[in-house]
């Protein structure tokens, strides 16, 4: 768990868990990774962070995505214990999408019931017209997503939402039809909490690089490069769902192109 601040908002950064995957897997279209070796592991892997970030805004306690569950070994229920808040202090969960490692800690095995008691879940609109017409739904949406709107706990957002005076809720579609991301602002300083529109440091140095996970790779790649482009020059504070635990840093300009630069 890492504590920050973004001007009044305090930003937590949960690492639920760190698991390694080939980077052959992850850029399975990729001409030359050895330019990226400095990223991967001896084997060639590459470490995903599997990362949630509690925001704290006054009143306002947002839990951006819930990680991979117990099922896998998940550790955000430790990591929230650290920051001294109780699941049921958090007011609002919210997905940058819903893929099965942002949804994991939605209910309690035990019970069946919401985990995070007190909260309304918002889902992106667009991510979940997606995943409820297919078939057959993922094992993960049944399980972590379908549940809440028959309990009455979800509410579907779309386009940009308010959170909070400081934390708006903002449209970065391609890994994910609905993918969105949340802005921090408050007073002079300015946060990101970035989702999966980056999957590695790789991609911030190629952001055209097709990795194996987004659903539309133009879509993805556009929205990329223009946001790295707009976060490099804006320099705020940025949480990124996969980059190195426990994914703060900032986006910085290279002669030739964009760069991770993490929190020391």
């Amino acid at each position: 768990m890492r504590h920050v601040q973004v001007g009044n908002v305090d930003v937590f950064a949960l690492v639920d868990n760190v698991i390694p995957y080939p980077a052959t897997a992850v850029y399975p279209k990729a001409t030359d990774l050895s330019r990226f070796a400095h990223y991967f592991q001896p084997d060639g892997g590459v470490a995903l962070n599997f990362g949630s970030f509690l925001l704290r805004d006054g009143n306002t306690l947002l839990l951006v995505d819930t990680g991979w569950g117990p099922e896998n070994n998940g550790r955000l229920l430790a990591e929230l214990a650290e920051t001294g808040i109780a699941p049921a202090d958090i007011t609002a969960v919210t997905f940058t999408h819903l893929h099965g490692d942002h949804t994991g800690w939605n209910f309690d095995r035990a019970s069946g019931k919401p985990l995070f008691a007190n909260a309304t879940y918002l889902v992106p609109k667009a991510d979940w017209d997606h995943y409820s017409s297919e078939t057959p739904q993922p094992d993960s949406f049944t399980r972590d997503v379908q549940p809440l709107q028959e309990l009455g706990r979800l509410e579907l957002i779309s386009g940009e939402h308010t959170f909070s005076p400081s934390l708006t809720a903002v449209p970065t579609p391609g890994h994910t039809p609905g993918h969105t991301s949340v802005a921090i602002a408050s007073g002079t300083e300015r946060g990101f909490i970035l989702g999966d529109v980056v999957i590695s440091p790789a991609d911030t140095e190629d952001p055209q690089m097709e990795n194996s996970f987004d659903w539309d790779h133009e879509i993805a790649r556009e929205t990329r490069t223009k946001l790295l482009e707009r976060l490099a020059n804006d320099a705020p504070l940025v949480g990124a769902s996969h980059l190195p635990a426990p994914g703060l840093g900032h986006f910085v300009r290279l002669d030739n192109g964009t760069s991770w630069r993490p929190l020391p």
